[in-house]
């Protein structure tokens, strides 16, 4: 059976809602739009790398959006079957001018995010940026 174009909708509108509070500033209200079973997978070298939970996941969006600026993301590709999107961004790197691609590949059930998939392009700029930045 197809996926129908109302779930394929509802699941962009649900991604599309976590990008619009990071470029407003409220990262964190999208917690309720995870399922409780959420999951994230984000490559290791990264300072948030790993494997998460939902509560993991939300514990670190502070930190991915100090380093990230979402007020300068732009959709290279936005594209959804059913409760899959796979979003193709280009997002600022805090501090800089330069920019880094991601690709991230949400499975949506239930009007609620089950998992991201998160794979990072060249993120040679992201990581020497945080390197600079002064621990406290």
């Amino acid at each position: 059976m197809s996926p129908t174009t109302n779930e394929t909708d509802r699941a962009k509108a649900i991604v599309k809602s976590f990008y619009d509070g990071g470029a407003h500033g409220r990262i964190t209200d999208f917690a309720d739009q995870l399922d409780e079973a959420f999951e994230l997978f984000v490559p290791a070298y990264l300072p948030w790398g790993g494997h998460f939970d939902k509560a993991g996941y939300v514990d670190l969006l502070p930190g991915v959006a100090g380093a990230l600026d979402f007020t300068r993301l732009d959709y290279l590709s936005f594209t959804a079957e059913g409760g899959h999107v796979v979003a193709l961004i280009e997002i600022g790197v805090q501090g800089t001018d330069r920019t880094i691609i991601i690709s991230e590949h949400w499975d949506i059930a239930n009007g609620k995010a089950l998992r991201l998939r998160v794979a990072y392009f060249d993120p040679k700029v992201l990581l020497d940026q945080i390197a600079a930045q002064p621990r406290g």
